[in-house]
């Protein structure tokens, strides 16, 4: 009698641990699941430093490139993720921007043919380079920004300060991208297609 206590007494301890076992195999393979969901950010988590290249202008427009470099710059550092490194042998990230159009375009004319309304549109391609593993994290081509605005009409807004209105918008829209991989909250109801829209993105129009 007493040797079969003691066989059931095993054989119950035996039960008990592998229950165990099996909670943990499953702990771990829910574990393991979890981390696949979760993924790597767009910046890698041991990236702290970004430098910022000076943008290439493609467009012909004079100071453009400085103008979104300081603002990128200026973007960055108020995100605070990462901070911005002037030298790209200590960075840890390189961000590379192409702009590729900066375009003012006549939206609507009056009855004696002035153009009423227009829009200063820029687009830009953008480049994330992981330095310390030597990859492209990503290639972001013709991220844009745009202003519809009047000179003539109110409430009526100047060339020069709509333009700076797009460059801050561009250097907000290319920081999401850098940090975040989005920057479709920043998208204005044109961009989205809401009912009613009837202004166009992808004209053409009139370079400066």
């Amino acid at each position: 009698m007493k040797k079969m206590k003691g066989w059931l007494l095993l054989l119950m301890m035996a039960a008990v641990a592998g229950c165990t076992a099996e909670v943990r195999d499953d702990e771990t393979m829910t574990g393991k699941i979890i981390s696949s969901f979760e993924g790597e950010p767009v910046v890698p988590r041991s990236a702290n430093r970004l430098f910022v290249m000076a943008p290439v202008n493609g467009t012909g427009v004079d100071a453009l490139s400085s103008r979104l470099l300081n603002r990128i710059k200026a973007a960055v550092s108020l995100d605070g993720r990462l901070g911005i490194d002037p030298d790209d042998a200590q960075a840890d990230l390189r961000l590379e921007v192409l702009i590729t159009k900066y375009m003012i375009q006549n939206v609507s004319f009056d009855a004696i043919g002035r153009a009423v309304r227009k829009r200063i549109w820029m687009t830009a391609d953008v480049r994330l380079v992981n330095l310390k593993r030597n990859r492209v994290i990503f290639s972001e081509p013709a991220i844009q920004a745009f202003r519809v605005y009047s000179d003539l009409e109110q409430p009526i807004e100047r060339e020069s300060r709509v333009s700076e209105y797009v460059l801050d918008e561009m250097a907000k829209r290319i920081t999401s991208k850098t940090v975040t991989g989005w920057y479709t909250d920043q998208m204005t109801e044109i961009e989205k297609g809401k009912p009613g829209d009837t202004i166009k993105i992808r004209g053409e129009g009139k370079q400066p």
